[in-house]
């Protein structure tokens, strides 16, 4: 994604909706607005004036750009050096950030170098992705946090009264950053104002974004078996389902699929959460488009293609990967990373690997994609940081905000050249057994605040890339938050899990197909019809509707 600005934002202006109140983010007060619905939720039309403004950096030019995505086609022989002075002091904070994936062996040479380059220490507490909200919620409840706190955009949804743990325990970064003070951190003011804007909480500018859009999941399928088969992608579901029971072979232990249901409700055009329509707010457990998604799962469930592994574990099966990477499960769907992960993975094992995204509909018509915030992650300092303090560590953010083409950015994605790497002219650093287990995973990549780049990961994969991030750009449903951040309801909230359990009961036909209505009708009763109304409201205030 290319970190120039795509405008204004909405002429509404941007509503923070967090924690168990929300607060219209508007300068000098806040305006609550219950979660239940009771409050009132205010429409911003001077939160241009909360940003940092955004001042593009022209230091590197990339080979190939798009609205949506960046990319090189070889690396940049010449690097510059994007920040000339030192960014740190000689002190040390720490960070906690997430990490899919073991965490590298302490101490090491890369940070070790990194931290050189930094004038100062960064001390990495890394705790694993999947379980990371599980050890954030009680850290920020007990108010011991470091100096500098990654949250993951969708761990907010689960994090309680979290608008009001921004108040209590981070640094209000407006006096820094707000407007023109950006020139002072180059690398932070190359962020779009689009993004920007989802780092406000509670009408103050109160954490660093990192942006980044990209479809939420993509449908793969293994090119290289479909061709051993003689099989070719699909255009239909009913094509799919075809496909699937020539492709699925228990003797040969191959089946059709293997996680697949989120990618099957987009293809069947199910909204990603709510879509308005007629005036109303339907949620997608409500659609049609939901109902007969729902079905054909369970055709592909009942027809036995479903890989077992996945019948018995669940639709996120952590086996999902290595099912699909060791050829048992054909297609699948992931996240966007997945698909240059997992060619670095199996080239060194299986030079034949070859896997490709499908962007497709389930009646081969108009094309359909979930809309995505315009920011993943966030970064936030501690409230009690000194004001010399602050700077710093913006200093030091800022020099982890370099873009690829530069010296800094080279430093934290790589490591120490010829300990971490080698690297021949024109190509890609290539990483050594110890930057494999060193640097590899770039740990400081979340601390980077940069969209990352499209990188040759393969022949043809910038272009590939480039154009499925593109189709999906192009055809995102119209979504009634946009430029909205929100936090569901804690009622809804708490019954999306048992309303997702009951449905994959229904899926796996354990319920008759006909429980689903009865399913939804519970989800409304548990917190659904509330929520519909405190959602409504906040559409009205923001003249939406």
């Amino acid at each position: 994604m290319t970190s120039s600005s795509k405008g204004a934002i909405n002429r509404r202006g941007f509503l923070t909706l967090a924690g168990l109140s929300a607060f219209a983010a508007a300068c000098g007060g806040t305006a609550p607005v219950s979660r239940k619905g009771s409050g009132t939720a205010e429409a911003v039309d001077k939160l241009t004036q909360l940003l940092p403004k955004h001042i593009p950096y022209a230091g590197v030019k990339p080979d190939v750009s798009n609205p949506v995505s960046i990319g090189f086609t070889s690396y940049p022989q010449t690097l510059v050096k994007a920040i000339p002075e030192v960014p740190g002091k000689g002190s040390t904070f720490s960070a906690m950030t997430p990490l899919w994936g073991p965490p590298p062996p302490v101490p090491n040479e890369y940070y070790d170098g990194v931290n050189k380059a930094l004038g100062a220490t960064v001390k990495l507490n890394i705790v694993d992705g999947n379980s990371y909200v599980d050890k954030l919620g009680p850290m920020l409840a007990a108010g011991n946090v470091p100096e500098i706190t990654a949250v993951p955009g969708w761990n907010v949804q689960a994090l309680a009264d979290f608008d009001r743990t921004v108040d209590r325990l981070f640094a209000d970064l407006g006096p820094y950053l707000s407007g023109d003070k950006s020139s002072a951190y180059p690398m932070l003011a190359n962020i779009s104002q689009e993004a920007w804007a989802f780092g406000v909480w509670n009408g103050k500018l109160m954490s660093i974004p990192h942006p980044g859009q990209s479809p939420a999941r993509v449908t793969y399928f293994r090119k290289d078996i479909f061709d051993k088969l003689g099989v070719q992608p699909w255009n239909t579901a009913d094509e799919l389902f075809e496909l699937g029971k020539k492709i699925t072979d228990a003797k040969q232990k191959r089946w059709a699929f293997g996680g697949i249901h989120q990618e099957i409700e987009r293809a069947f055009r199910a909204p990603s959460t709510w879509r308005l329509e007629g005036g109303k707010l339907l949620h997608k457990y409500e659609t049609k488009e939901y109902a007969d998604a729902i079905a054909f799962i369970r055709k592909l469930y009942e027809a036995e293609l479903v890989h077992p592994t996945i019948v018995a574990q669940g639709y996120q099966s952590p086996a999902g990967k290595e099912l699909f990477e060791g050829g048992q499960a054909v297609i699948t769907d992931d996240g966007f990373g997945a698909w240059h992960e997992a060619v670095t993975r199996q080239a060194p094992v299986n030079p034949d690997f070859l896997m490709s995204p499908h962007y497709w509909t389930h009646d081969g018509g108009q094309p359909f994609g979930w809309y995505q915030e315009p920011a993943w992650m966030y970064l936030f300092l501690r409230k009690d940081l000194p004001k010399e303090k602050i700077e710093e560590v913006l200093r030091i953010l800022n020099w982890f905000g370099s873009p690829i083409g530069t010296e800094e950015y080279h430093l934290w994605r790589y490591g120490v050249k010829d300990v971490h790497y080698t690297q021949k002219p024109g190509e890609f650093p290539a990483y050594t057994k110890k930057g494999q287990q060193e640097s590899q995973p770039p740990t400081f990549f979340f601390l980077s605040s940069q969209v990352e780049p499209d990188s040759e990961y393969f022949p043809g994969y910038i272009k590939a890339a480039g154009d499925l991030k593109l189709a999906w750009y192009n055809s995102r449903e119209k979504y009634p938050f946009e430029g909205i951040r929100k936090q569901d309801p804690s009622k809804l909230a708490a019954a999306q899990q048992p309303t997702e359990d009951k449905v994959r009961d229904v899926v796996k036909g354990r319920r008759p197909l006909e429980d689903l209505a009865k399913i939804v009708q519970e989800w409304r009763d548990a917190g659904g019809e509330e929520a519909r109304t405190f959602f409504m409201k906040v559409l009205k205030d923001n003249g939406r509707v």
